[in-house]
């Protein structure tokens, strides 16, 4: 009997340590982006994804239909697949120049080839996900780097 309560006990403990983890992280993936940057970065990917990893030259919004709809949550096999094969790293660098009221931030996509992709874009300083601001400031330095993952990796992830 006795051991019974404590196996109880023990996956009450387990399953209360799980709901706090998983309620902190959600603000804390909040934190990492925000809607316009989330909305820039998908629309970059987009974009850039259909001829880097698709092979899609001068494509059109209906060509990269099922890219859209994988980077924005409903991944489709083949699309993923082509991506996970051909793409090593996605990565955010954000660069804050003195005296101005504004960041740059970088997207940078690295190819398994060794080539890479950057686009850039201004961003008005409230724009700034919350923690990369905090690592501005706690740091003093004048740029913080963040990986980006694909919307299927964050799934499995959790």
């Amino acid at each position: 009997m006795s051991l019974v309560l404590a196996a109880i006990a023990a996956l009450a403990v387990v399953a209360f340590l799980a709901l706090r983890n998983k309620k902190k992280s959600a603000p804390e993936t909040e934190r990492e982006t925000s809607r316009e940057l989330e909305a820039w970065i998908l629309d970059t990917l987009e974009i850039e994804l259909a001829e880097g990893a698709l092979g899609l030259l001068n494509s059109t919004t209906d060509e990269r239909k099922r890219l859209a709809q994988s980077l924005r949550g409903n991944p489709d096999p083949d699309v993923v697949t082509k991506i996970e094969d051909k793409v090593r790293t996605v990565e955010l660098e954000y660069t804050r120049y003195a005296h101005e009221t504004d960041a740059e931030v970088t997207l940078r996509v690295r190819y398994d080839d060794n080539k890479s992709a950057t686009t850039s874009k201004r961003l008005a300083w409230a724009s700034v996900p919350e923690s990369v601001r905090e690592d501005f400031e706690r740091k003093k330095t004048s740029r913080v780097f963040r990986s980006w993952s694909f919307p299927w990796s964050r799934a499995r992830a959790l």
